[in-house]
């Protein structure tokens, strides 16, 4: 695996291939947790549904519920975007949720009790309906407690990952979809999921890396993902993992590293020792925007336990943690 400083990494818009395995970490297997924007909302739902046993926590900002496209594009386009005909099925993917977790097609619905939540939609965003993030506090609501659940939908913010002061101006959307909200989202999600943590670091000890991701192939992502690695990490100490999904048309194969450089939470990583995993989709004929697998574009198990995308993601965050 090759490492970069993050003072490096900054100033790169395009990174080698690496070649070496994951290198094993001392992390915490009950301390992963998994967030993502759009697409990689939808993915990180997902995961969190189906790997209860994995993903003690999830951050969401700008997704739809569980089974929305019920495995067709049609479907996705027509009411799981930026308008919702009618009211959304909440107790039918609910339904559906339980019976596939008892099948085995989902992990144990019980293991999302004690889960925190933190759902975020943009005021000003016009590209997913906020009925969707609706229907996900709705649908999590049948799994936990409300006070598990926080919901955030008072920024004026565009489709975009809100941050303190990256990116465009809030209310636009426009690649590479990161908004200038005076909102730290990362932050805020990473301090609801893990609890209260230290302050954002101004200054970095620990290393960006790029890493081969194993079966990246088979599952329409690129070859090379990134793990930011805090210094303490690579020691005895223990330390949290967070996996971060991109949104579509924010994969370093289109924007380099502007979306790891920019969302905020590698600040947040290094003053709190938690790693930080950044898987990449390739961009695809069938694929093109580069958008996580939220519809069936992988073949009609996309989100079940056995879908190759959340088994190459999981697989991963395991090998990462010391037995």
């Amino acid at each position: 695996m090759r490492y970069l400083t993050l003072t490096a990494i900054l100033v790169l818009s395009g990174l080698a291939f690496a070649s070496t395995a994951v290198p094993k970490l001392n992390i915490d297997p009950d301390q992963i947790t998994v967030s993502g924007m759009s697409a990689g909302a939808e993915m990180a739902h997902q995961l969190h549904i189906a790997y209860p046993d994995v993903f003690s926590g999830v951050g969401l900002i700008a997704g739809g519920p569980f089974g929305c496209a019920e495995g067709s594009l049609a479907t996705a386009m027509s009411r799981c975007l930026g308008k919702v005909p009618g009211d959304l099925p909440v107790a039918q993917f609910v339904e559906e949720i339980r019976s596939a977790a008892l099948a085995g097609k989902l992990g144990p619905s019980a293991a999302l009790a004690d889960d925190p939540v933190w759902v975020f939609h943009g005021k000003q965003d016009n590209s997913v309906a906020a009925e969707l993030s609706d229907a996900i506090v709705a649908l999590y609501g049948n799994f936990m407690p409300p006070a598990n659940i926080r919901y955030v939908n008072d920024v004026e913010a565009g489709h975009n990952f809100p941050t303190r002061d990256n990116g465009s101006d809030c209310a636009v959307t426009a690649p590479p979809f990161i908004g200038n909200c005076d909102y730290d989202a990362a932050g805020e999600l990473l301090q609801y999921l893990y609890g209260k943590l230290e302050k954002p670091a101004a200054k970095f000890s620990g290393e960006l890396a790029e890493t081969v991701l194993p079966g990246a192939d088979k599952a329409g992502l690129l070859k090379t993902a990134y793990l930011y690695v805090p210094a303490a990490c690579t020691t005895e100490k223990s330390c949290k993992a967070h996996l971060v999904l991109h949104g579509c048309a924010q994969s370093s194969a289109q924007i380099g590293a502007t979306f790891i450089e920019q969302s905020g939470y590698l600040p947040w990583a290094e003053a709190n020792n938690i790693v930080l995993a950044f898987p990449q989709v390739a961009p695809t004929a069938i694929n093109p925007l580069a958008c996580w697998d939220w519809w069936g574009y992988t073949g009609a198990s996309y989100r079940w336990r056995d879908a190759v995308q959340m088994q190459v993601l999981t697989d991963w965050m395991r090998a990462l943690t010391i037995p």
